[in-house]
């Protein structure tokens, strides 16, 4: 898998359902930080043109200030925000090989919070 493509996988879940509050936002961008150095690892290791990675790394350095920007706000009692915390916090624990296979990044938390999402009638 392309570090573009774990970037896109991760900041789908992240911007899934527009939530956030201070604590929110922390768990959002250790996350992303999480994923953008995985990312910054895999094009280490890919045989990526000079000018492939001159694009590449500007964008994932400002991926993470960039999704911020993009966070809506839901108050923090509502129905899905612990469960998007817990899911968020589960994916930041897991190994960067994992996170580049969509089959191995779905986590048992995440599981739930997408559930809800549906539930909620959005989107995961």
């Amino acid at each position: 898998m392309t570090a573009n493509r774990l970037v896109t996988l991760s900041l789908g879940l992240l911007l899934a359902a527009p939530l956030a509050a201070d604590e929110f936002t922390d768990v959002a961008m250790g996350l992303c930080e999480k994923v953008k150095s995985c990312a910054m690892k895999q094009i280490a290791t890919e045989e990526l043109t000079p000018e492939v990675r001159q694009m590449m790394e500007p964008m994932l350095e400002n991926m993470c200030a960039n999704m911020q920007a993009n966070i809506g706000e839901v108050p923090t009692g509502h129905e899905l925000y612990e469960p998007a915390l817990s899911c968020m916090r589960s994916m930041e624990q897991l190994s960067c090989e994992r996170m580049q296979d969509p089959d191995s990044m779905r986590t048992p938390e995440c599981d739930k919070y997408q559930d809800l999402v549906k539930k909620h009638g959005g989107e995961s």
